[in-house]
Order: structure tokens, then sequence, then C-alpha cells
């Protein structure tokens, strides 16, 4: 089974690449700085051993350490024109190989003359590469490149050359690359903590510009929603509740020049960032809709709306509930269309509970020729009250995991008195239902039929007068 890689590596593998390289040039810096140091503090022990019986010895590691200051010394003025972190590491690694190969040439020297310069090479060998852990933020790998060509050049030296017993000299070569261990665990535990640091900086970071963009997108997505509407005639209000900062629930208002109502209630399959970014299109339709057809009754809009989102987001899976409404307050009459769409109810002033249920199946899922919106109405009497929703608000689930359920849902339209704001009156309802967070927007909108508006048969009366 493949693992799946870390989300925050792939996001900021670039980001973390860059701090790499950064840190790792400027602890190049400081190796070099601490070598030089180290190398003067040597240079001038060596220079009073001259003054002592082992004055070859002293002349010996004089010279080899004043080649290795000039190594650091060059590598450290080149080190900017290391464009790269391979580049740098590179250099890094040529830098101590080159010490390294002074040393041990000046200890083979040695060695070969019966002069007594270092006690062992490995030793050397062992410093170079604990001091270059302790500064330099790189791999445990990586810090093998320069150290292994070293310590063949000692184990095959010591190997054939040793002046110990053979079994003495096998047993040096096996174990002595033990005295690598402390430096390759320093590198792998500090760029573990700095990886998990890292990761956790920029996750916030991350995390923090995300809510300020999404903060920003949603007062975008948001501001496509009507104002609430009361003219005396019909009154129209909403309450909109999204799971996350965006949502796929929307609802379009349109007041016809001959004073009609209309309303679409759509629900988008999914939620979030890709539920927002369809209905934010599927405004744009309805807007397009109403700019050329403005008398498109509520079956139009729905034919209309199901062609639109079968040409262009069925491909990605995308289907979509509408309930189409026309509340004429000439004829005190509500037309509805709905594909697929939970039934809204008309709550009389009587307070009998009727439903407007689905005429059509879902947007969507028919191409336009194979397609019939259908449409009916009802009658309206001064203080009915109609009310759409989306299926957040009958499927919130309790503590117990059984959601409210339509039955439920429709026994609040039967509270008497009847509330000033159904929407808010419903969605407190819902809230009080529910634990935990929302698994679904929640949408509910309500037109109150509040009086006649002309004494005439109907608004396309009035229009084919003027």
């Amino acid at each position: 089974m493949t693992k799946s890689p870390d989300t925050s590596q792939v996001l900021f593998r670039r980001e973390y690449e860059h701090e790499l390289e950064t840190w790792l040039r400027v602890r190049f810096g400081y190796l070099c700085t601490t070598f030089v140091a180290l190398g003067l503090i040597q240079l001038i022990a060596n220079i009073f051993a001259m003054f002592g019986p082992n004055v070859s010895g002293a002349i010996v590691t004089t010279a080899g350490t004043t080649l290795s200051l000039c190594i650091v010394a060059y590598f450290f003025l080149e080190r900017d024109r290391f464009e790269t972190r391979e580049a740098v590491l590179r250099g890094l690694a040529t830098m101590i190989l080159a010490m390294g190969a002074v040393s041990i040439s000046a200890w083979i020297g040695a060695d070969w003359f019966g002069l007594k310069v270092f006690p062992s090479i490995l030793l050397a060998i062992f410093f170079w590469h604990f001091t270059a852990c302790l500064f330099l933020p790189w791999t445990p790998g990586e810090s093998l490149r320069p150290i292994l060509p070293l310590l063949a050049i000692w184990a095959g030296y010591t190997l054939f050359f040793g002046s110990e017993e053979l079994d003495d000299r096998v047993l040096a070569v096996i174990f002595g690359p033990g005295i690598l261990i402390p430096g390759l665990l320093i590198c792998g535990w500090r760029l573990r903590r700095h990886s998990r640091h890292f990761r956790s900086t920029m996750l916030g970071r991350r995390f923090r510009t995300l809510r300020q963009e999404f903060a920003k997108a949603r007062g975008i997505h948001e501001a496509i929603f009507p104002a609430e509407y009361d003219d005396g005639y019909v009154k129209f209000q909403y309450t909109y509740l999204p799971m996350r900062e965006l949502g796929g629930d929307f609802l379009h208002l349109h007041i016809g020049a001959e004073g009609l109502i209309h309303l679409a209630l759509i629900d988008v399959t999914g939620h979030g960032l890709a539920a927002a970014l369809t209905v934010n299109r599927i405004y744009g339709e309805m807007e397009r809709i109403r700019a050329e057809t403005p008398r498109a009754q509520p079956a139009d809009v729905i034919q209309l709306l199901n062609r639109y989102i079968n040409l262009t987001m069925v491909r990605h899976n995308i289907y979509a509930t509408a309930i189409a409404l026309q509340l004429d307050p000439y004829a005190g009459e509500i037309r509805w269309a709905s594909a697929g769409h939970p039934p809204a109810f008309l709550r009389g002033v009587n307070g009998v509970v009727r439903q407007l249920p689905a005429t059509t199946v879902v947007l969507g899922a028919l191409p336009d020729e194979e397609f019939e919106a259908e449409e009916e109405s009802m009658e309206l009497s001064p203080g009915d009250v109609v009310i759409a929703y989306t299926d957040g608000a009958f499927e919130a689930r309790d503590r117990m995991g059984s959601q409210l359920g339509l039955d439920n849902l429709r026994q609040v339209l039967h509270s008497q008195p009847s509330p000033q704001n159904w929407p808010q009156f419903i969605c407190s309802y819902v809230d009080k239902h529910k634990a935990g967070r929302a698994e679904d927007d929640v949408l509910v909108t309500s037109l109150t039929f509040i009086s006649m508006r002309l004494q005439t048969k109907s608004a396309e009366a009035v229009v084919a007068r003027s």
C-alpha cells in the first residue's frame, strides 16, 4: 500500500527548500569562522611548540594548519558564488575533503618518518564531522559525503600499513566509523525538529491567510444575496446559515416591473468553496435570464436552469435542486415549479399548512430535450405565508443521530401565534434540535402575502392596460 505524502510537505516544499538553503548558507559562514578561529589557536600553539624538543613535528603541523587555514579562507570568501543549496553542499564537501587531504598527507608523511604529529587521524575526522554537524543543517547522508572518502583512506592505510597487530587493525577499521554516530544523530534531530517547527509555522501562517481570504470571499459571496423586501403588499425574509465560510445554498429575488414577485431557491450539491463557485455562476445565469426574459414564469426559469447546469456542470458531477416561485399580489396567487427540491409550505392565515411539492427531477439530470418543467399554482389569502428551505433545515441531527425530519418541520409551522420572522423562528428551532457542528447549509425563506395590491384580475391585465 502506497503511503500518501504529507500535504504540508507538498504545499511548502519550495518554501522549505529556500529556508534550508538560506540557513545552510549562513551556517556555512559560521563554520568557516569557527575553523579559522580554531586553526589560529592551533597555529599559535604550534609556533610555541617549535621551541620544544619535537621541532620537526611542530613544523609539519604548522605547515598543515597554515594550508588548512588558506583552504577555509578561500571557501569563506567564495561562498556567495554558490547559488543553490546543492552548490553550497558541494563547496562544503570540497572544503572538508581538502582539509582532510592535507591533514592525512601530513599524518602519513610524519608516520613514515617516525614523527609524532597527531594522536590519530581518526580523531581529526571525528572533529571535522562533529563540528560540521553542530553547525550545518544538512541531512545525515549529506554529512557523510566528505567524510566517507577520508574514512576510506584512513581505513586503507591502517589496514595495510598500520603498525598494530592485524586483528587490532581489522577491529579498528570495523568499529572506527562509529565515531560518526554523534554527528549523524545531531543532524537527524536538528532537521526533524526544524521541519516540524517550519511546517507548524507555515500552516499557521497559511491558515490565517486562508481565513482572511475566506472572510473576504464570504463578503463578496453574500453580496449576491438579495436584501429583504416589504412593499406593504408582499414581505420577503430569509435566514442563511452556511456550515462553512462559503456555502452552496442560494436564492434570487426579482421584482418585476408589473409588480410580480419572483423568487428562486437553489441548492447545489456539495459544500464549501466548490459549491460557492458554482453558486456564483448560477447567479450570473439567473441575472441573464431575468435580463433577457423578465416575464419568465417559474417553469421557464427551471427549464433554463436545467439546460445551463446540464451543459456546463454535469461534467463535473455537479447537480442542483431548485424551486422557482412567482407571487402575484394582484390576483392573490402563488405559482411554482420545483426540480427535486424539498416541498415548500403554504401556511394559511387560519393555521392550515399545505405542501408545494416538486414538479420535476433535479437540475442537470436530464438534457434539455428530455426535461419537462411543470408548473402548479394555489390561491392566496391575505396573511398567508409561503415558506421554502433547503434540505439542511430538516436533515439536522440531534445527539442520538436522529434527523429533524419534514414532519417535525411542518409541525413548527402550526405554531401560534405566528412569529414576525418565520425564517429566524425556524432556524432557531433547527439549531435547538441540532447537536454539534452543522452537516449542511441551512437556508429558509418566506413570502408573506399581506394584502391585495389592486382590484384587478391579474398583474398581466395591469401590464396590458398600460
